[in-house]
């Protein structure tokens, strides 16, 4: 299913595809930008979640700058989001960068 996505964009996509099987709910959709957004550019961000979620590339990249712009999100929801990645490998994830 990673028609597009670029080598060094597939580990990305899998985090996102083991921690969301079922698609990113609407409530962990935000607050999973912001937890990404921190490690990745907003143009590499938009296009790995442009891919898994089949939404176009810069309706999600205006999303990206806008959850630069936000505050931060609920402690239980962004904790509830970090977990999930978290069984997925994120702190390995986050050592590739």
């Amino acid at each position: 299913m990673q028609k597009t996505i670029p080598t060094h964009l597939v580990s990305t996509y899998q985090l996102i595809k083991c921690a969301f099987p079922q698609g990113i709910e609407e409530h962990n959709y935000f607050p999973l930008l912001s937890l990404l957004y921190e490690h990745m550019s907003d143009r590499s961000l938009a296009q790995v979640i442009a891919e898994y979620t089949g939404k176009d590339y810069h309706v999600v990249l205006n999303e990206v700058y806008r959850v630069g712009e936000m505050e931060t999100f609920s402690f239980d929801v962004t904790e509830s989001v970090r977990k999930k990645l978290m069984n997925c490998g994120y702190e390995k994830w986050l050592s590739e960068e």
